[in-house]
């Protein structure tokens, strides 16, 4: 499928990692104790240098909000971290499940179960030892269950369960381990180590609140190429980060690019060798961050772009066997705004959500995805920290794939029955062109660090196809516990 990687990608993928050896010996971790969370933690962290609305966690005219029913705090190791703190060591325990069942249409009916339990540990090297702006970062997995997608709803290209991800079932997953290093009061950052492009580009902090994986933790077109490496897998890579304003940045970086399976860790995440790389991907982003008016109507807005150095083949050349092969490069716009804010609290309100991915079309398993979506926090006086959500995506698939498809059927290079193929490019059950997705979600606060959230998805066009499955409704149930 790929070329083993050429010397100039080669000497592109050490030149941005080599620093890491050294470093990693005593890395440890940075982050909350899941992605979801992680994500979260960077928008307030956000916030909270870009608005100066109140510190303190009081809604305004909502004494009802009490930081003890917060679900983004901690359950346990609230206390134990304050006391860290001063060491420069903090903790992170959660426990994350997704359960989805198939109710009409798809597949068939049935229900299915996965979780994720991550722990982390963060280490301020500038408290320890007084490295000024240096900080180590670590992460641990255990994944297990099924996916609801391929059992019951018949989709090979989108998950009902985002938490599902690459390589599943694994025991126990080392997923990221990095250094970051802040220099000029914070305005440049510089980070290294096993990491993957999803945590550092194309992130939004709304993205994971939804149980598709169509927007979590990027546009599913952006996130499912081999080049940009989501969770959980991770790769050799840096990045280069400068705040030229304080509402504003641009940032660098560059990432082996490995094929899941024989690259990205392997199954336990200690696969640190490159010999499964066949390039680089090398993406850069600006972004912006608003804060609008009295009432601080925050949000944000990223532009990027990668290319992945490795070499493809095309579709038409895996139907046909030419041989032809090309790059592959994504493009992603996303956008997040507060237009109504409903109490004080930094992230409190109703925001409108749009993302766009697109990706080479003659590699590549999308063309293009749009999202559009609202999120609303903190809407109902009575139960402050509670939130729903609504998102609806469309994507398409490349021509050249669907036309690659319909050549394997029309020289009889697969099986099937009834309308459904097996073998087909992509792994789909039929030829491919769009597909129309809808999510509804209620996130209900039950205690600090516990939130439940039920909810309905809606698939059109199973699998980006026409005549398979009918559409599929599915009914879901999720959990977050941050420990």
């Amino acid at each position: 499928m790929v070329n083993k990687i050429s010397s100039k990608s080669r000497f592109i993928l050490y030149l941005s990692t080599s620093s890491l050896i050294v470093t990693l010996h005593c890395a440890t971790a940075f982050a909350k104790p899941s992605l979801h969370q992680k994500k979260d933690q960077q928008f307030n962290q956000l916030i909270e240098k870009r608005d100066d609305t109140p510190d303190q966690d009081t809604a305004l005219n909502n004494p009802e909000a009490d930081p003890d029913i917060d679900p983004s705090g901690e359950l346990l190791l609230g206390g134990v971290n304050k006391y860290l703190d001063k060491y420069g060591i903090q903790l992170g325990l959660s426990w994350l499940t997704e359960t989805a069942g198939v109710i009409n249409g798809g597949k068939k009916k049935g229900a299915d179960y996965a979780h994720q339990v991550a722990f982390s540990i963060d280490m301020d090297w500038e408290k320890i030892i007084g490295w000024k702006g240096f900080s180590t970062h670590a992460m641990i997995l255990n994944l297990a269950g099924r996916n609801a997608s391929t059992d019951y709803v018949g989709d090979s290209q989108i998950q009902a369960q985002e938490i599902y991800g690459g390589g599943y079932a694994r025991f126990f997953h080392m997923n990221y381990v990095y250094g970051l290093q802040k220099l000029w009061d914070d305005k440049v950052e510089i980070r290294f180590g096993r990491d993957s492009v999803g945590n550092n580009f194309a992130l939004s902090p709304f993205s994971c609140q939804f149980m598709l994986i169509a927007t979590c933790g990027q546009p599913r077109s952006v996130q499912s190429q081999q080049g940009f490496s989501p969770w959980p897998g991770t790769v050799w890579g840096a990045k280069i980060l400068y705040n030229f304003t304080s509402n504003a940045y641009v940032q660098v970086g560059a990432y082996e690019s490995s094929p899941w399976g024989t690259g990205k860790g392997g199954p336990a995440g200690f696969d640190w060798g490159v010999k499964a790389a066949t390039g680089a991907f090398v993406p850069v982003e600006v972004g912006y961050t608003s804060n609008f008016g009295k009432s601080h109507l925050n949000g944000y807005i990223h532009v990027g772009a990668g290319l992945d150095t490795s070499r493809f083949q095309t579709w038409s050349s895996q139907a046909t066997g030419s041989g032809k092969k090309d790059n592959r490069a994504q493009y992603w716009v996303m956008m997040g705004q507060m237009i109504h804010r409903n109490d004080q609290i930094k992230d409190h309100g109703l925001y409108v959500i749009a993302n766009w991915g697109h990706d080479s079309p003659t590699t590549s398993s999308f063309k293009d995805l749009y999202n559009i979506g609202v999120i609303d926090k903190g809407f109902w006086h009575a139960r402050p920290y509670d939130q729903f959500g609504l998102m609806m995506t469309y994507y398409t698939v490349p021509r050249g794939l669907s036309r690659a498809q319909e050549y394997q059927i029309n020289n009889g290079m697969v099986s099937g029955a009834n309308g459904i193929f097996n073998g087909l490019l992509n792994g789909a059950p039929g030829v491919q062109s769009n597909s129309l997705l809808f999510e509804a979600n209620y996130g209900i606060s039950v205690y600090r660090g516990v939130m439940i959230m039920p909810v309905f998805e809606y698939f059109h066009n199973v699998a980006a196809t026409k005549s398979t499955y009918t559409d599929a409704a599915v009914l879901g149930f999720r959990t977050n516990v941050v420990f």
